[in-house]
């Protein structure tokens, strides 16, 4: 490792001497450095990605005082997720791993970098991926596998991906909450979608009054004859309109 000297008249910076590297799994061991004390997502999950798509992020360590081990400062859910992987002897114990290896002194500046300053995938975008995935013509069990989820969850996603293009554009500027796009998600039809929320003054704008007023929209008059067939008497008499709507009870067997 190159050491430098730096004064304060003469502020640098400077990027620390790393390298990658190959190491076994078997040496890789979790360090007290790591500034993450707080568990994430689910290991298993994890592992689950690890295992369909490999591992795209590496490891960051330092070489530990024993000189045979790496101790990992950056990336311990990973490692966990692969250990568990070797557990479950789906991978070998000494499975190679791509390390990036810090100088000792930087253990902690490195580990905070890549929690503090990485930033966070937003929702709209993945929504919007997992239907490219549907429309390159990848089943949603497989997208569920790859990404540690259920096919339902997929489902939701794809679901959202659907919102009107204006909606969404507001969801990204935070105008719109995911609970509202979610409520707003029931009905496919985009001007529905939108006269909803936009007709709506914001004190009517709750997900579960955009969820009444979308129902309420989709429970058209229809037809008496329809009704008739259905065995339900309709709510109006038959001489005050062409159509009649059903009585809250059958509507669900008219539609």
């Amino acid at each position: 490792m190159n050491a430098r000297t730096y004064t304060a008249a003469t502020p640098e910076i400077t990027v620390p001497a790393h390298n990658l590297i190959i190491v076994p799994l078997s040496s890789l061991r979790p360090s007290k450095r790591n500034v993450r004390k707080t568990a994430g997502a689910s290991i298993t999950a994890l592992a689950a990605s690890i295992a369909r798509v490999g591992l795209l992020q590496n490891l960051t360590v330092i070489l530990a005082g024993d000189g045979e081990h790496h101790d990992v400062v950056a990336g311990d859910r990973r490692l966990a997720a692969l250990k568990l992987l070797a557990k479950q002897r789906r991978i070998a114990k000494d499975h190679p791993v791509q390390c990036l290896l810090v100088p000792d002194a930087s253990a902690r500046t490195a580990s905070l970098t890549e929690n503090v300053l990485r930033e966070a995938m937003h929702p709209a975008d993945q929504f919007e991926a997992f239907a490219a995935l549907i429309a390159e013509g990848r089943p949603i069990e497989d997208i569920a596998a790859d990404f540690g989820v259920t096919p339902l969850v997929v489902q939701r996603r794809l679901k959202l991906a659907n919102v009107s293009p204006r909606l969404m554009v507001d969801y990204r500027a935070d105008a719109v909450t995911l609970d509202q796009l979610t409520a707003l998600a029931i009905t496919d039809d985009h001007a529905a979608q939108e006269a909803a929320f936009y007709d709506a003054p914001d004190w009517q704008r709750s997900p579960s009054a955009l969820r009444e007023r979308l129902t309420e929209r989709e429970s058209r008059p229809i037809s008496i004859r329809w009704c008739i067939s259905s065995g339900s008497p309709p709510t109006r008499p038959l001489a005050a309109a062409p159509a009649a709507t059903c009585s809250r009870k059958a509507r669900r067997a008219c539609i």
